[in-house]
């Protein structure tokens, strides 16, 4: 299959063509854009290693859609992404669109009508959704309730749209998005969110912005506790992310509900006004 690598501020864009190249896929890239510093100041650094592993960038979008039969977009600044998806939407060709799928409700929800609208197979998600981890406790039992403790590094103050997804969609993975009331308290070490679902129940994330990389875990149910732990440097989620991508460029059929999809940005940008206010 080929397909496009769209957005090289992220590393992301590595982390994924070098799984797609061992499946034996063709890649083609193009550069985009960025209004960040962070990840744009990436951009000529992560198009070399592209390029040094042998993938052709086109200079624009639409040379990059002539040749491609999907798409991923991996922009880190979500910004790009309507933009991004608006260009080749028209195609009917599935895109995936790295997390986050958008910087608000408003944003996210214009994507997913012009993916309805154009007839085009979208998905987007946190690899963090694939978790070996994470699928396992989903498979096996009914979750009361899941606490998160998590890195939360930010791009800008109160921005958990950049990392705050990962918890987010590890939670909603196990709980589902149908959440009632939400609170913030925060200090300059870490911030602690807790959901109060619609059937009353309680759980919540620990994000730390310094010092801590892995991820872990503590699911409740009336009988237990139990703690997993996602380890520091244990990328697996990516490949796993990776065969879920392509079975969907397959498919063309997303394994994740466009209401999850939306819900999810629903609930960063709830949770960014909620701090915002204090």
């Amino acid at each position: 299959m080929k397909i496009g690598i769209i957005g090289t501020d992220s590393t992301h864009a590595i982390a994924f063509s070098e799984r797609l190249q061992k499946k034996g896929h063709k890649l083609f890239a193009y550069r985009g854009g960025s209004a960040i510093d962070l990840s744009r100041n990436r951009i000529e650094r992560i198009s070399a290693e592209l390029n040094d592993s042998g993938i052709p960038f086109m200079t624009t979008l639409q040379e990059l859609s002539d040749i491609c039969d999907a798409f991923i977009i991996t922009s880190a600044d979500a910004s790009q992404h309507f933009g991004q998806f608006a260009d080749l939407a028209a195609l009917e060709k599935p895109i995936f669109i790295d997390k986050p799928l958008a910087l608000n409700y408003e944003q996210a929800s214009s994507i997913v009508e012009l993916a309805n609208e154009k007839g085009t197979p979208l998905m987007s998600c946190s690899a963090l959704r694939f978790a070996d981890e994470i699928q396992l406790v989903k498979s096996k039992k009914s979750i009361e309730a899941v606490d998160i403790i998590a890195p939360l590094p930010m791009l800008q103050e109160l921005d958990y749209f950049y990392y705050g997804i990962h918890a987010v969609e590890m939670i909603s993975a196990l709980k589902g998005t149908s959440v009632k009331d939400i609170a913030v308290t925060f200090n300059e070490r870490q911030h602690f969110i807790t959901f109060t679902f619609q059937d009353g129940t309680v759980s919540s994330i620990r994000g730390y912005l310094q010092h801590r990389q892995g991820f872990q875990f503590v699911t409740h149910t009336q009988q237990q506790s139990e703690w997993f732990e996602i380890a520091e440097g244990d990328l697996r989620f990516y490949d796993r992310l990776i065969d879920a991508i392509e079975q969907f460029f397959i498919e063309k059929k997303s394994p994740i509900d466009q209401t999850d999809m939306l819900q999810t940005i629903k609930l960063l940008e709830r949770i960014t006004n909620i701090a915002g206010a204090h």
